[in-house]
């Protein structure tokens, strides 16, 4: 087993998250950068953008410190918007989305940890 394996086993964190951190994730990465790379995570391929959360949606959007490239059709997006508003303790009036932010924040704890985790990884391989 290797060592981004052992990560994601201890954090129950898919093979195809980690694939794409491990190809993905620099040291010199950004704020932008590393909220796109947190949206591509596996473990939100169920999270779907709803026709009633859109409207709300883009009023975060315009609120939220970090810009964002997708299109609010993309699951990404929507998962970048929620946490960033997470962050920023952005009131949310949707119930949908509401629970869809407990989630991605949730979920977002552990892709912290594991980006702390591998970056040191990377800084012990170099």
């Amino acid at each position: 087993m290797t060592d981004l394996g052992r990560i994601a086993s201890y954090y129950y964190i898919t093979h195809g998250t980690m694939s794409t951190y491990n190809e993905h994730l620099k040291p010199t990465m950004g704020d932008i950068e590393l909220c796109h790379l947190f949206s591509l995570s596996e473990e939100f391929k169920y999270v779907t953008v709803r026709q009633d959360e859109k409207m709300e949606l883009a009023k975060l959007l315009d609120c939220v410190p970090i810009p964002i490239k997708e299109s609010l059709e993309e699951p990404s997006a929507k998962i970048n918007v929620l946490l960033q508003a997470y962050i920023s303790q952005l009131k949310l009036e949707g119930l949908s989305l509401t629970s869809d932010m407990v989630f991605i924040t949730q979920v977002c704890v552990l892709l912290i940890s594991i980006a702390v985790s591998s970056f040191f990884l990377f800084q012990l391989d170099s």
